[in-house]
């Protein structure tokens, strides 16, 4: 629903929260029908979505964490070709749709948890690489995000993200659009992203505009009306990347990379209100700190380790 005042205040994150939620039901069906190898063998723009960021955080060592991941296609296929995965995103109800996909086809599940970037459920130093593909513009507060992504790294360990670029005027103009839907859509300029990461504390930041295409099932969900300025905008990209393109960073955290073995997830977590040690109460199907002063709840097995849900018990 377009609203006026959302010209004038921006969406919080759980305004968004809601609003992928509600996006995301709407898709269900869809999304059940899709099995995310099958579309990584025959859609070519998303295939090569994906063979990038296998790139971008290299071989498969260590423990992988990408945040807003959504529905979790890329996360998921990461775990067929063999990356120890965790997708993290706000929307629980996402997640649950890619819990029951993976079953549906057999295929490996990476690991779920619901989480607020702006406070990660997870120990200091806990992921050798950190994704954030084309989700960081949809976050609150910058600053705050990525400094929790670089707590939860290692010495080492790297930062890849695929944003939208400010300069694309296409891009700005859906943007006004999002924006009256009560939802986060920004863009990034190349020295803005930069400084963000550096600000956080990241070093080695590398951000260019790269080419990027359309997928063909993303492409399907467009109505007709607006096919043609979608395909136009797809040719553009693919043609004209320094103005039209996706933004590719790559960053890391300072020091050596050191893998100490695979812990279990559950031992990583943490408290996202007080970084506390959480336990698992297999009877109430809850996530218990060790100060006894809070509890999370679970959708389906899934951890949902968000402050705005913790549960109190004193």
């Amino acid at each position: 629903m377009f609203k006026l005042r959302h010209i004038f205040k921006p969406a919080d994150a759980q305004q968004e929260r809601e609003f992928e939620r509600a996006n995301v039901e709407n898709k269900r069906g869809r999304y059940l029908e899709t099995n995310p190898l099958a579309r990584y063998e025959r859609d070519l723009v998303y295939r090569e979505k994906v063979d990038r960021i296998k790139a971008g955080i290299g071989e498969p060592n260590g423990l992988v964490l990408d945040i807003g991941g959504n529905t979790a296609g890329e996360a998921t296929l990461l775990k067929q070709l063999g990356y120890d995965i965790i997708v993290g995103d706000i929307n629980e109800t996402a997640l649950d749709i890619s819990r029951e996909r993976v079953e549906k086809f057999g295929l490996k599940a990476p690991g779920y948890v619901a989480l607020d970037v702006h406070q990660l459920p997870f120990k200091d130093q806990s992921f050798s690489a950190v994704t954030v593909i084309e989700a960081l513009h949809h976050f609150v507060n910058y600053d705050q995000a990525l400094k929790e992504i670089h707590r939860v790294l290692k010495p080492g360990g790297k930062l890849f993200s695929l944003e939208p670029y400010a300069l694309n005027p296409l891009r700005r103009a859906s943007e006004v659009r999002d924006r009256l839907r009560a939802t986060i859509e920004k863009s990034f300029y190349i020295s803005q992203l930069t400084r963000l990461c550096q600000d956080a504390g990241f070093v080695n930041v590398n951000v260019a505009s790269v080419p990027t295409g359309r997928s063909s099932w993303k492409l399907e969900e467009v109505p007709a009306y607006r096919r043609p300025i979608t395909r136009l905008h797809a040719w553009l990209s693919v043609n004209a990347p320094s103005v039209f393109g996706t933004l590719r960073l790559e960053a890391k955290k300072a020091g050596t990379i050191a893998e100490n073995g695979k812990p279990e997830l559950a031992q990583l977590f943490c408290s996202p209100k007080n970084r506390n040690d959480l336990r698992r109460d297999a009877d109430k199907k809850h996530w218990v700190e060790a100060n006894g002063q809070h509890a999370f709840p679970e959708l389906n097995g899934i951890p949902v380790l968000i402050a705005e849900d913790a549960i109190a018990l004193k």
